[in-house]
């Protein structure tokens, strides 16, 4: 590391960045409070400061919540977390709109003297959920109209066209999980739904399979305390065809495995794990014509676990890398992200000291820019209208280096080894 390298870092570890906090009932009035943190600020000083701008009790425990989608579960942060070096791994628009979207924010949350946090009316509603269930149960409130089925083996027919009706009749409804037995199905609604809070996390909760709505929580919850009660290992296969969502299956897999082992507090094992993925997204994701974030890898992830059930560590491999892709693309197709993230974002120094050049330069990344189109056996032309595949529609390429810089550093690469 230069004496540059070493000015640059200083200069960004220095710059100051404002955090929204949203007190909710903690502080009636208040919609959210603004605090100046810098990268290593940690958590616990974050709480103080709005101790004080707030005038909180400080008889009481506070813990700093983070939110990644809306209506998403809730993620304790640490005493020692940073939460800037959390928000820089938002995705750009959360932080180009942070100050008017609530989707990506933070909370402040009150812990009970149990260790537990405070969810308001989590409680009564689960318990007036219940009651309403226990009721229908014995008659005495009538059984809503059951239009679909959320396991396909209870179907009164079973052929293609009653499993894509009832599928579908579904995923209108917005209910985008349905069972096959033990087995889970996931259709992609490329959009978020609030499916994902704490209130969902206590409500499957130690719950047998079938007894509650289709879940992905439910799949986690089984596998967990199967585990704990049989002493076994367990696995779960995730599959799908491209952009089916299976990453994003994944990361709730691991929020979930996480939130029953300790209690919803994010543990350091469960960030290296979720860190990582923009790593692996980078050196093994890459654009295809059907999915901007094609992973060409598969991804095996074992998760060890104490006799108490907490973590204990993690353990991730990838296999069947797609190697043909870095020397031939198909038409409208990229190489993998990380070369184009090092262009685009890499600064004059940088592009000097390595001998950077632009996309269209190099070989492996010009090679099916445009498609030729055939009218007869000896006449070839270009389609010129086609755009070039080095474009993404709302992709910042500079704004995804930096995401990976930082993460690469919060897994634990060290300068040396991120310029190799």
């Amino acid at each position: 590391m230069n004496v540059h390298d070493i000015g640059r870092r200083r200069r960004y570890e220095d710059n100051e960045f404002t955090l929204r906090v949203y007190p909710g009932n903690i502080a009636e009035g208040t919609i959210y409070c603004p605090v100046t943190a810098r990268k290593n600020t940690s958590a616990a000083e974050v709480i103080e400061t709005l101790i004080y701008k707030l005038q909180l009790e400080k008889t009481k425990c506070y813990v700093l919540a983070e939110v990644k989608e809306f209506g998403g579960e809730e993620w304790i942060l640490n005493p020692s977390d940073c939460p800037v070096q959390r928000m820089m791994l938002w995705p750009r628009s959360a932080l180009e709109n942070r100050f008017s979207s609530e989707d990506y924010r933070f909370l402040l949350r009150e812990k009970n003297l149990d260790g537990s946090i405070h969810y308001n009316n989590l409680q009564s509603w689960l318990r007036v959920t219940e009651e309403r269930r226990r009721m229908m149960e014995r008659g005495f409130l009538p059984q809503p109209p059951q239009k679909d089925y959320n396991d396909l083996c209870n179907l009164p027919d079973l052929n293609e066209k009653a499993l894509l009706d009832n599928l579908r009749n579904r995923f209108k409804q917005e209910k985008i999980y349905t069972y096959v037995g033990t087995i889970l199905i996931a259709i992609n609604p490329f959009k978020f739904l609030p499916i994902y809070n704490p209130k969902y996390v206590k409500m499957y909760d130690n719950h047998q399979l079938g007894k509650l709505e289709p879940h992905i929580y439910a799949i986690a919850d089984v596998a967990y305390h199967a585990m704990l009660q049989r002493k076994k290992n367990q696995c779960i296969v995730i599959s799908g065809e491209s952009g089916s969502g299976k990453t994003q299956s994944t990361n709730f897999l691991i929020h979930h495995l996480t939130a029953l082992s300790q209690k919803g507090f994010a543990s350091g094992v469960e960030q290296i794990i979720l860190g990582a993925g923009p790593v692996l997204e980078a050196f093994g994701n890459a654009k295809t014509a059907h999915n901007n974030n094609s992973s060409r890898f598969g991804k095996f992830i074992q998760v060890n676990y104490q006799e108490t059930g907490t973590v204990r560590g993690a353990y991730v491999e990838k296999y069947l890398l797609e190697k043909s892709r870095l020397v031939y693309q198909e038409h409208n197709e990229r190489n993998y992200h990380v070369f184009y993230y090092l262009l685009a974002g890499s600064n004059e120094e940088e592009k000097k000291g390595f001998h950077l050049q632009e996309p269209e330069e190099y070989h492996y990344l010009n090679q099916m820019t445009k498609k030729p189109l055939r009218q007869t056996w000896d006449d070839y032309y270009y389609d010129s209208e086609l755009q070039d595949s080095f474009s993404v529609e709302g992709e910042d390429l500079k704004h995804d280096f930096e995401r990976l810089q930082l993460a690469m550093e919060m897994v634990g690469f060290l300068p040396k080894t991120r310029k190799r």
